[in-house]
């Protein structure tokens, strides 16, 4: 387990400023990364797109204590984009990576994500329905006999955070999604 003291400060600002997302700019070996750390949701998200114009998503799972598994799902994918060479001498391990970005996570929060680029990224690496589909504009009380399905809940999280997710799971209720742009309905939000 590798432990992200990095995030802990900047999770500590998070709190002192009541934010509970954030995105901020990493760069490891020259090449560019966009991330998004979540705490609204349990266990905690680190999101990490590499630049360019077929982006890859890692998500790294924080766990109670700052704490990341040092095994990297898409491992491959980070060392093809990182433009690595084979080196004799030292074998590139999750680690490396993980120690150069608990040093570059900023001490305070800057910029929050829009919930709309947390669902584009989370939709690579979970099972979210309708990934098109972007925009929030309401809620839906499911019928007697049908249940909100995962994959909504899932996006329900991911858009808004657990307690949002936990209220709808509980009350059978699905949020309702377009990708109109236009119609996108914020106002709703509050009132499931």
């Amino acid at each position: 387990m590798f432990e992200f003291t990095g995030l802990r400060v900047l999770h500590q600002d998070m709190i002192n400023k009541s934010e509970d997302r954030v995105v901020f700019p990493f760069e490891y070996n020259g090449k560019g990364f966009s991330c998004i750390f979540l705490v609204d949701v349990i266990p905690y998200r680190l999101y990490l797109t590499t630049l360019g114009t077929k982006p890859e998503v890692f998500e790294l799972e924080i766990k109670k204590g700052y704490k990341v598994s040092s095994y990297l799902k898409d491992y491959n994918k980070l060392v093809a984009y990182l433009d690595f060479k084979y080196d004799p001498n030292h074998t590139f391990k999750p680690k490396d990576f993980f120690e150069v970005l608990n040093k570059k996570v900023p001490a305070e929060f800057s910029k929050r994500p829009k919930y709309t680029e947390v669902l584009n990224i989370a939709a690579d690496v979970r099972k979210i329905e309708e990934r098109d589909k972007i925009y929030f504009f309401g809620w839906y009380k499911n019928p007697a006999g049908r249940k909100v399905r995962p994959e909504n809940l899932e996006k329900t999280k991911s858009a808004f955070g657990d307690e949002k997710a936990q209220v709808c799971s509980d009350k059978n209720i699905s949020s309702c999604w377009t990708d109109v742009a236009n119609s996108e309905d914020l106002t709703k939000l509050n009132e499931v």
